[in-house]
């Protein structure tokens, strides 16, 4: 039997995943982002943290362009923190997530890296046993990305700040899929 539990959680602060993401995160990984007065133990999960403010996933390859005519092999990790990054360094958005970290936290690189509060936004990518095949990855990630927000609703009482689509916080109530929930939800009222 193949174990699921993850193997562990390599930490770093966010400001530096660029680092990282490319040596750890090729197959893909669980991210948290966990404000923190001092890094993390490499045994503890993102959800463990009270200042855990996102719970997320990303995983497979991607091949990069812009470093020249032969590119090079990125994480699709590594893709998805730079779109994080830019937001919560620039304060420009529109997506409710950020808005929500920036009115809360403000942005920009003396915010992330304790300059501004006591502690440093850490940035932890929880992966798996090497045992796990390539093809149970997307659903190994996908699984403990939901077990840790369901394991941090269940200690705080909430989802963490910028999994706000978890609770309704997000919900585009103009949205095609809201729109179905709504009809279900009328429908089911003559079913019973």
């Amino acid at each position: 039997m193949i174990e699921l539990t993850p193997w562990k959680t390599i930490w770093t602060e966010f400001s530096n995943y660029h680092t990282i993401c490319d040596v750890v995160g090729m197959r893909g990984a669980v991210y948290g982002f966990v404000w923190n007065d001092k890094k993390p133990d490499d045994y503890q999960l993102p959800y463990e943290f009270s200042g855990c403010v996102y719970i997320g996933e990303s995983g497979g390859n991607y091949y990069d362009k812009q470093n020249g005519i032969r590119g090079k092999f990125r994480s699709h990790l590594h893709k998805r923190m730079t779109a994080h990054h830019k937001p919560l360094t620039t304060g420009k958005t529109t997506e409710k997530k950020y808005q929500l970290f920036i009115e809360k936290y403000g942005y920009g690189d003396s915010v992330l890296n304790g300059g501004i509060f006591s502690e440093t936004l850490w940035l932890g990518i929880t992966i798996p046993r090497k045992s796990l095949p390539d093809s149970a990855m997307k659903s190994w990630q996908i699984m403990e990305e939901h077990r840790q927000i369901t394991s941090y609703i269940l200690k705080y009482g909430h989802s963490p700040l910028m999994n706000m689509e978890v609770d309704g916080k997000g919900r585009n109530e103009e949205s095609y899929s809201t729109s179905m929930l709504q009809t279900m939800n009328a429908l089911e009222k003559f079913l019973v």
